[in-house]
């Protein structure tokens, strides 16, 4: 009796997130399947992710998350606008701080978000090359903790313990990544990240100290 053929089982489709084919399933629909994906199925979000691509429609989701997260919980919990200045009188005319410095820290709040994603992306990089473990470029890793970082920050709106699960699922959706597609191990995932978390702490004081000396350079030259 002849046996019926077996079905050919469909190839892995690397063409993922939702979010870089929101031409395709509309914007809102693309947002909020890529959320559902990276919280519900992180495995099969980063399985799926395209291991050559531009940093664009990562960076945009990320930032647009952490933005949005930032503004609601700074408008739910009517903060102090002096809580962005130095507490010393003496600091605040040492540095002679304008008096709209709060509001300017609020809109520079992006361009934090953008610095640091650069920096643990690139300190991640540079940790998985020295220990010969970093197969692809940097997009990848870049693309990666953007979609973590984003997707983790939504749990900051969570009340009183927000922060704490924001961090935890940033850690363990940055690890599921790294396990999924650089197959790394628990042990090593946390030699590799606390690597990373050192080269960018260098990273940012070095990046910090360059801003100031360029504002101190603008302000004598003005």
């Amino acid at each position: 009796m002849e046996q019926p053929e077996k079905p050919d089982f469909l190839p892995l489709i690397i063409d993922g997130p939702p979010w870089e084919k929101k031409h395709e399933l509309g914007f809102f629909v693309a947002f909020v399947e890529t959320i559902k994906a990276f919280l519900l199925r992180p495995a099969a979000a980063f399985s799926v992710m395209r291991r050559r691509a531009g940093i664009g429609d990562a960076l945009v989701y990320a930032v647009a998350i952490q933005v949005f997260t930032f503004l609601w919980t700074f408008a739910i919990t009517q903060p102090d606008p002096d809580m962005f200045l130095p507490q010393s009188p003496e600091l605040r005319e040492l540095l002679d701080l304008p008096d709209n410095f709060s509001q300017i820290m609020v809109l520079a709040y992006p361009f934090t978000i953008i610095l640091l994603q650069f920096l643990s992306a690139f300190a991640m990089h540079l940790s998985l090359k020295w220990r010969g473990l970093q197969t692809y470029d940097f997009s990848l890793v870049f693309r990666m903790f953007a979609y973590a970082s984003g997707t983790a920050s939504l749990l900051i709106l969570i009340p009183i313990v927000g922060g704490i699960f924001s961090l935890a699922m940033t850690v363990y959706l940055g690890y599921m990544g790294l396990r999924t597609i650089y197959a790394l191990d628990a042990g090593s995932f946390v030699i590799t990240a606390i690597m990373a978390l050192f080269v960018t702490l260098g990273l940012y004081i070095v990046s910090a100290l360059g801003m100031v000396i360029l504002a101190l350079i603008f302000s004598i030259i003005i």
